[in-house]
């Protein structure tokens, strides 16, 4: 995600303009979740700050020394899981719903299981931990397998696990690629006999916010979700007349110059679109400037940064332009 985490980390940027970690607690609130433990590393205090106004969830956080594996990751909060009792996990990192949690707990509640993951479909499974199943229950993970065949079953890192698991991944050996992986300690309690359920989903819902393209499309699918064709409108914000907002969110103090446009595209706090430009499918972060006549599709636009008169950006689903905070652009 660099270089748009050299200022942030990766969990405080935004989706239809709220911090992914935010969405993800308060979808774990909204299904009955009272207390919620935190795991930070990178620029913890930032997240520490960004989520201190949180209310309604007793919150607490665990420190991780050094980025050393998801396995690693939950083992820094070992005080805050009891071993009898199950818990939910989910990475800060992905979307996930309120839909697709309550049913995942609630499967492994009534059916009897160990625990449980989601599973979502993608045709690029080589990205993620393909699952190997047996009916609905987990026989073990492929991690980035580059001999899976797509479309396959992949691991959307959303789980209820037994408090064992900390046991477990207590004792996981480094894998391949130097990290202790959680999902060896998923899989070793299967190989203990425990019964790890796999809830099925299309996924639209689901994205995993590993490089600027998915971070895009999460924003514009979250966007036509929350706002269909309408905006939100933040406090201290100035529209001047005869501009466009469809499928938009403006956060506080923006201001949009007369006849500007934006579409499917969210404008964080204290940035500025110019008269006469155009905004689609984009991101445009803290304090950015949009001069006037610009002309931006599918990019993300970093904090700081000035995009001057007349200037075109143009990027692609797959691949869109990615300016770096602080930066002024060459036209």
């Amino acid at each position: 995600m660099n270089p748009l985490t050299s200022e942030r980390p990766k969990h405080l940027l935004p989706v239809a303009g709220k911090p992914i970690v935010r969405r993800v607690i308060e979808v774990l609130s909204q299904v009955g979740v009272e207390e919620v433990r935190v795991v930070i590393g990178y620029m913890a205090e930032r997240i520490r700050e960004a989520l201190s106004d949180v209310r309604g969830i007793e919150l607490s956080f665990s420190l991780q020394e050094r980025p050393r594996g998801t396995a690693d990751a939950l083992l820094a909060a070992r005080d805050f899981v009891d071993r009898d009792e199950r818990f939910v996990l989910v990475y800060g990192d992905v979307t996930v719903t309120r839909e697709p949690l309550e049913e995942l707990i609630r499967r492994v509640e009534e059916g009897g299981l160990d625990g449980g993951l989601i599973g979502v479909v993608r045709h690029d499974p080589w990205r993620f931990g393909a699952l190997q199943v047996d009916g609905d229950l987990l026989v073990g993970i492929a991690e980035k397998s580059k001999e899976v065949r797509p479309p396959a079953l992949v691991n959307a890192g959303i789980y209820v696990l037994p408090g064992e698991v900390m046991e477990v991944a207590s004792s996981v050996p480094l894998s391949p690629r130097g990290e202790y992986e959680l999902t060896d300690a998923v899989v070793g309690l299967v190989r203990r006999g425990r019964r790890i359920g796999v809830l099925r989903s299309e996924g639209s819902w689901w994205f995993d916010l590993g490089g600027p393209a998915e971070l895009l499309r999460a924003n514009v699918v979250y966007l036509k979700r929350e706002l269909g064709d309408g905006f939100r409108l933040g406090r201290g914000s100035v529209v001047m007349g005869g501009s466009s907002l469809r499928t938009a969110f403006v956060d506080e103090f923006v201001t949009l110059g007369p006849s500007s446009s934006v579409e499917a595209s969210a404008l964080m706090r204290g940035s500025s679109v110019g008269r006469k430009a155009e905004v689609f499918e984009s991101l445009v972060l803290e304090g950015a400037k949009v001069g006037e006549g610009v002309r931006i599709e599918r990019c993300v636009i970093g904090s700081g940064s000035v995009v001057p008169e007349g200037t075109v950006l143009v990027g692609t689903q797959d691949e869109p332009v990615v300016i770096p905070p602080g930066t002024f652009v060459q036209r």
